[in-house]
């Protein structure tokens, strides 16, 4: 390549994600995203009504269902054929930064993840494709750029191809 050249790049393809939520008191918001509704409530310990998951909770599940999506996009990419996908996680939260008695982030502390399946491709490319997975997963991402230790525990079975 000579100096005049330049490498391009596509434009951004920018998309607007919205929110709305109404607080409905005694610790609980109900959220629209687009023509879903669905409900954020605290524990009855803590003052609510344990009508729903809890925000955390709730991004704990956001990264579970991100990294499915994710892992069935770049399968398919790959000519991969996915069976029996299963992705579960749990966080630790120092909950002294919420109630305010100790200078500590309230936010996730770590995160530990596990995905298991069995995935029909050659056992060599699978750490390339776990690889472009955390690197597409904007959830992961979320998470790991907050500073959180993140552990991602695979347990992928490759199959050869039928």
């Amino acid at each position: 390549m000579t100096s005049d050249q330049k490498i391009t790049e596509p434009a951004p393809q920018i998309k607007i994600v919205r929110a709305e939520g109404e607080w409905k008191g005694h610790y609980r918001t109900d959220l629209d995203v687009r023509n879903f509704r669905f409900i954020i409530s605290e524990p009855e310990k803590i003052g609510g009504g344990n009508e729903g998951p809890t925000p955390m909770e709730y991004v704990l599940g956001a990264l579970n269902g991100c990294l499915s999506v994710v892992i069935e996009l770049v399968a398919k990419e790959h000519g991969f054929e996915l069976h029996d996908l299963r992705v579960s996680s749990s966080g630790l939260v120092d909950q002294r930064g919420l109630f305010g008695t100790a200078d500590v982030s309230p936010q996730f502390q770590s995160v530990e993840v596990n995905i298991s399946g069995v995935v029909s491709a050659p056992g060599l490319q699978l750490t390339e494709f776990q690889h472009a997975v955390l690197k597409r997963c904007p959830v992961y991402n979320l998470i790991r750029d907050s500073k959180a230790r993140i552990a991602v525990n695979w347990n992928l079975k490759a199959e050869g191809r039928s």
